[in-house]
């Protein structure tokens, strides 16, 4: 049986985790800017660049993006959205996401992560290994939390934060819209 074929949008750092999560369900090709048409990338090939979105909606009609740059990634997926593109979640097997969690589309969840029962991650989300999002916590869209920082009970991640490796978000405390928590921070 063949596997449906993915788009994945970067072929850095994040995306290349990325790729290494979503080859074991799809079958994938990167668009990046930065790589030539025809190169291999961890044996997956590249396809094209963003401005290639248009002609390649045609054999592709699912992408993820794995930039680390919010905003930038926030674009992509709405010039792909406007497209016609859909966006499946990217759940690494050894990460644990509840089914009373609610999660939106295009995010990826990568090793040991955990969203556990109640919690809310919006779409386009990056969750790096060993992230934990607890009970009734909220992640909004577009964020990216780094390796083994923890989002604690009714915590709030707002919208295109970006929370540095090793955090803490305290119970009920809130991250702004767009704010930047540095490594091995506690917020309070």
């Amino acid at each position: 049986m063949s596997k449906e074929k993915l788009l994945l949008g970067g072929a850095g750092g994040f995306g290349r985790m990325v790729a290494e999560q979503a080859m074991l369900q799809y079958d994938c090709a990167f668009v990046d800017d930065g790589q030539s048409v025809g190169a291999e990338i961890c044996g997956i090939p590249v396809v094209g660049g963003l401005a290639d979105l248009p002609e390649l909606r045609k054999e592709y009609s699912l992408l993820v993006v794995g930039i680390g740059n919010n905003q930038f990634r926030a674009q992509v997926y709405e010039k792909a959205k406007s497209l016609g593109y859909a966006f499946p979640n990217i759940i690494a097997p050894s990460a644990y996401v509840s089914p009373f969690a609610e999660v939106g589309c295009g995010c990826v969840v990568l090793q040991n992560a955990c969203i556990q029962n109640g919690a809310s991650v919006g779409s386009g989300v990056l969750l790096n290994a060993g992230t934990e999002v607890h009970c009734d916590a909220t992640v909004g869209d577009y964020a990216l939390i780094y390796t083994s920082s923890v989002i604690r009970t009714g915590a709030t991640v707002g919208n295109f934060a970006r929370i540095g490796s090793n955090c803490t978000i305290c119970n009920n405390a809130t991250v702004l819209d767009g704010a930047v928590v540095s490594d091995c921070t506690a917020v309070h």
